[in-house]
């Protein structure tokens, strides 16, 4: 009987923690290039309001947290406790909610000698009812021309072969086009007048004749 009883507290207690009413959504960006200075967000949302809340985002070692911010504090960026563990290159924040949709948002610095690949980001987020986590990746990838992507600072004047410029249609074409449709509209108003004409000289005729 007691080993069934410590079961179900255990099963509670893993239920407990498992039912999370918050929940995290993560901003970034999919692609960067070494050197960038990208924005991450955290919109949270179902937050009981009064209630302590906290989030802890790991970086990948060597990317540099900066100008952090958040957004629905009680007491504002003071009343923020922010955290840094070095060793795991991980940044936590914890508040007080003032909102139940508080934002969590900060600037990361990629490093210059970043190598091309993929590279992740792992939240783990929690108050009073539960915990959850929040995962990223985001892909450094040095812009090339030649790649046959436009993108970042590419454009047709800098980069031709990724950014082709798109044809259009020769201003003379469409005047010509105009052109043809106005001649086209002049020769069936003409061949309306001859018919007319016509019709009016046959009337007088067929007059004259009658009487």
């Amino acid at each position: 009987m007691k080993k069934i009883t410590l079961l179900l507290a255990f099963a509670v207690l893993i239920l407990s923690t498992s039912a999370f009413a918050a929940s995290v959504s993560r901003g970034m960006p999919n692609r960067v290039s070494a050197g960038d200075d990208i924005q991450m967000t955290f919109s949270v949302s179902g937050v009981t309001v009064g209630e302590l809340f906290t989030l802890e985002d790991q970086a990948p070692q060597g990317w540099r947290v900066d100008a952090w911010d958040v957004s629905g504090a009680k007491g504002g960026r003071g009343g923020v406790d922010y955290r840094f563990v070095a060793a795991e290159n991980r940044h936590g924040f914890s508040f007080a909610a003032e909102t139940a949709s508080p934002t969590i948002s900060f600037t990361v610095k990629v490093p210059t000698t970043a190598a091309n690949g993929d590279y992740n980001f792992d939240a783990v987020y929690f108050d009073s009812s539960g915990q959850s986590r929040s995962q990223g990746t985001v892909t450094v990838r040095t812009i090339t021309c030649g790649d046959g992507v436009c993108e970042g600072g590419e454009n047709s004047d800098s980069c031709l072969a990724d950014c082709p410029v798109k044809e259009e249609e020769a201003p003379g074409g469409v005047a010509e086009e105009a052109a043809g449709e106005g001649a086209s509209g002049l020769t069936s108003v003409i061949i309306l007048v001859v018919v007319v004409i016509l019709l009016a000289v046959a009337f007088l005729i067929y007059k004259k004749r009658k009487k």
